[in-house]
């Protein structure tokens, strides 16, 4: 328990850190910097819906991090082995030019069976950085949730 609460600071830290340190890739500033292709597509992007294309690949490797995935997908969902998945799916990454590796990734990812988990973290650390939630206590799937519809319901009337 203390160890699970431990990860839970430690990785919100790190998530914070980058935040602060590269503001530039906040999904905000990601969103606000959307290509012009995608600005009319963005309820659909926060949907998690995949795009093909040059644009998207440029948007998601503003938004995704590499290296903070599992330590936050295992916080979400400890029971699944998400390792598996990002291993299937960064080989997928490997095989593609350095501007569509992250689309890559992240098209695959979202067809795994991490995909459910997945959206609930990364809706958890777009509700952290923009001051709307909390590491401490307790993760609450439902309450990010809800949190993430008051959101989308705002923005995509």
């Amino acid at each position: 328990m203390q160890l699970k609460l431990a990860l839970k600071f430690g990785l919100a830290w790190c998530l914070l850190a980058m935040a602060q340190a590269r503001e530039e890739n906040s999904p905000e500033e990601c969103e606000k910097n959307i290509a012009a292709s995608l600005k009319d597509r963005i309820c659909e992007l926060r949907q998690y819906a995949t795009v093909e294309g040059e644009d998207m690949d440029k948007h998601v490797q503003c938004v995704l991090e590499f290296q903070e995935v599992l330590g936050l997908l295992k916080i979400v969902d400890p029971n699944l082995d998400h390792a598996v998945n990002i291993k299937k799916c960064d080989g997928e990454a490997a095989t593609v030019d350095a501007s569509k590796k992250a689309n890559t990734f992240y098209t695959c990812f979202l067809g795994t069976s991490s995909a459910p988990t997945y959206k609930v973290a990364m809706d958890f650390v777009k509700l952290i950085r923009a001051g709307k939630m909390h590491v401490e206590g307790k993760f609450d799937a439902g309450e990010v949730a809800a949190r993430i519809k008051e959101v989308d319901d705002g923005l995509c009337k």
